[in-house]
């Protein structure tokens, strides 16, 4: 398995990549064409063309939303620390527990703007002590896993996998959070609220996690890399900071590479129109809305339970 070491330049031949800032992993110039990733992926099959083009790095004028919301800061530095990412200190900062100017911290103070404004200057995340006990107490329970002891997520770090699509010529990119030098099982930490089953089945529906699962193995295998499994390491947020470890079925990542395949397409087909539709933009007329067959069936049963009642 040999990695190229990143020049700074567009990316120009496939490879497996070492040395790429996730910062630039996401640009829209990273390659010498059009990229995509599972996030692009994913929100193109659960959305729309224009819901992705919104956000699009290619898109110039995209939506600059902050989302450094506490649950996405907490993921990504729990993401960096446990799989032993190097770097945490140029990229996070923990909040003092006092204010620059020695009266306790608070929002309002002067000093703890400025101090916030540096941060940001210099490009850092903030970390607040709680958002620390957090992590610390989802690497305890990590730890304690017998399958992370056992090395499921041990391996090569910040790699990025680059590879063009065989039927658009698209580029096409992704980010295992480990690569195994021992097999060719891949796995991904989430962070998550729960890891009850039905919890974590929702999980994998409602974020396309088989879309993600199905991209990983497609391009270690398009990069002759032993691929034969992708599990997903889920974590609680909350306390205790349970652990499961699950692993996609073939049937079910089967499903995910056809629903690439048709992120890819659409994709593709709305670059080279410049024309990125939303859910309804194309049509000419009204369409119908009903409820689903769930929907019915639970009025249904209340209608007839009141009906008789009354009766």
């Amino acid at each position: 398995m040999k990695s190229i070491q990143w020049d700074g330049q567009r990316i120009s031949r496939p490879g497996i990549y070492a040395g790429i800032p996730l910062e630039d992993y996401h640009r829209g110039d990273i390659c010498d064409g059009p990229s995509l990733s599972s996030s692009g992926l994913r929100l193109l099959w659960s959305k729309s063309a224009k819901h992705f083009w919104d956000k699009s790095p290619l898109n110039p004028d995209r939506s600059d939303e902050d989302d450094d919301k506490k649950e996405y800061i907490i993921g990504r530095a729990a993401h960096h620390l446990i799989c032993g990412e190097l770097g945490f200190a140029n990229l996070y900062v923990i909040r003092p527990d006092k204010a620059p100017d020695g009266r306790p911290w608070h929002g309002s103070n002067g000093s703890c703007v400025r101090w916030l404004a540096d941060q940001k200057r210099l490009g850092k995340t903030v970390l607040t002590p709680d958002m620390v006990e957090t992590v610390r107490g989802m690497a305890i329970s990590l730890g304690d896993n017998s399958l992370m002891r056992a090395g499921i997520l041990s391996g090569l770090v910040e790699r990025s996998l680059f590879w063009r699509d065989r039927d658009t010529n698209v580029w096409l990119k992704a980010r295992p959070d480990v690569i195994s030098t021992a097999s060719g099982d891949f796995a991904d930490l989430k962070t998550t609220t729960s890891v009850l089953y039905r919890d974590t089945q929702w999980s994998l529906e409602d974020w396309g996690y088989v879309q993600q699962g199905a991209l990983v193995l497609e391009g270690a295998r398009a990069l002759q890399l032993e691929a034969t499994s992708f599990s997903l390491v889920w974590v609680e947020k909350k306390r205790p900071h349970c652990v499961r470890v699950q692993m996609l079925i073939d049937e079910d990542l089967a499903r995910g590479t056809k629903m690439n395949r048709v992120a890819i397409d659409t994709f593709h087909a709305c670059f080279t129109a410049k024309h990125w539709p939303g859910p309804g933009d194309d049509r000419a007329d009204a369409e119908y809305v009903q409820l689903s067959d769930a929907a019915r069936k639970r009025i249904d049963d209340r209608l007839q339970f009141q009906l008789r009642e009354a009766a």
